[in-house]
């Protein structure tokens, strides 16, 4: 599934969809500060320490839809953290 995100004002340059292509999928994860990430995830597991595809910040965003990041998301036995 695609991660879907609806800005506070327009941007023509952003629809803000990041759709799955080529057997990338993306993640989203809402942040303490209510920033927004998205994570490109190319294989069945999204590496501990990858950088996010993409951060908005809180005042740039006002909802997302799609596949949040999860724990199916995680390697086994790891520790994670966004």
């Amino acid at each position: 599934m695609s991660v879907q995100v609806k800005f506070i004002h327009d941007r023509e340059e952003d629809d803000g969809r990041y759709e799955d292509s080529e057997g990338r999928e993306y993640r989203y994860v809402i942040r303490e500060d209510g920033a927004l990430a998205i994570y490109e995830k190319t294989g069945r597991y999204l590496e501990k320490d990858r950088d996010p595809y993409v951060v908005y910040g809180s005042a740039a965003w006002f909802r997302v839809s799609g596949d949040a990041l999860s724990k199916k998301d995680r390697p086994p036995n790891r520790a994670y953290s966004v």
